[in-house]
């Protein structure tokens, strides 16, 4: 497939798609007349890399992970070591997006209820006491 429909079938503009084969993370087929083509697979790896990034991970990140894995092998030791560091970091996010949907809903309930005392404030952590920015 060429550039456009790769761009809808993964939901990226033409110039992250371009950038990402400028930064060597997707590998389309060049042809004869030197259009760029992908295929599935290349599908699946864009919606990879912009999950991943999603997650916290840069794309100089993900450079180095693909290329430890494709050009230098990667050990079932490693594989697992870097799924359980991710692993992690997702845990460390859940957190703080539960902690931002316990803010919301006290929010919430106290608009509902005519705004009246003192706002609910946002804590980052149990424990932790911020004061309120008046948001």
């Amino acid at each position: 497939m060429l550039i456009a429909e790769f761009a809808r079938a993964t939901g990226l503009s033409r110039d992250t798609i371009r950038f990402y084969v400028k930064r060597g993370l997707l590998a389309p087929v060049i042809g004869a007349n030197r259009y760029q083509s992908f295929d599935a697979d290349q599908v699946e790896r864009a919606i990879l890399i912009r999950n991943a990034q999603a997650l916290g991970l840069t794309l100089k990140e993900i450079a180095a992970i693909d290329a430890e894995y494709n050009f230098h092998g990667m050990s079932r030791a490693r594989k697992a070591q870097l799924m359980r560091e991710r692993v992690t970091v997702l845990d460390l996010q859940i957190e703080k997006l539960r902690g931002m949907r316990r803010y919301f809903l006290k929010k919430v309930a106290w608009i509902e209820a005519g705004e009246k005392g003192a706002p609910p404030v946002f804590n980052p952590e149990p424990g932790r006491r911020v004061t309120s920015s008046g948001c």
